[in-house]
């Protein structure tokens, strides 16, 4: 999805990629399709399988549910 500044960013539910599926991950590309240019989308294609080795740019807390969030720079 788009921050609200426009960047693309991968906003995922819980604290941790660990936490998520890999059904889930393959379905967030699918719908990234959906709003996302190519490159865009070939650079969240890129960075969803290395999500998990480093730290998440934030985390944020929205009516109780955490949700970690990963800012991704387009070449």
């Amino acid at each position: 999805m788009r921050s609200s500044t426009g960047e693309v960013v991968v906003l995922l539910s819980g604290d941790s990629l660990r936490q998520v599926p890999e059904t889930t991950l393959t379905d967030m590309i699918k719908a990234a399709a959906a709003v996302l240019s190519a490159a865009e989308l070939q650079t969240v294609n890129n960075a969803v399988p290395r999500l998990g080795t480093g730290p998440p740019d934030f985390h944020v807390r929205v009516e109780g549910n955490d949700l970690t969030v990963y800012r991704l720079t387009v070449s």
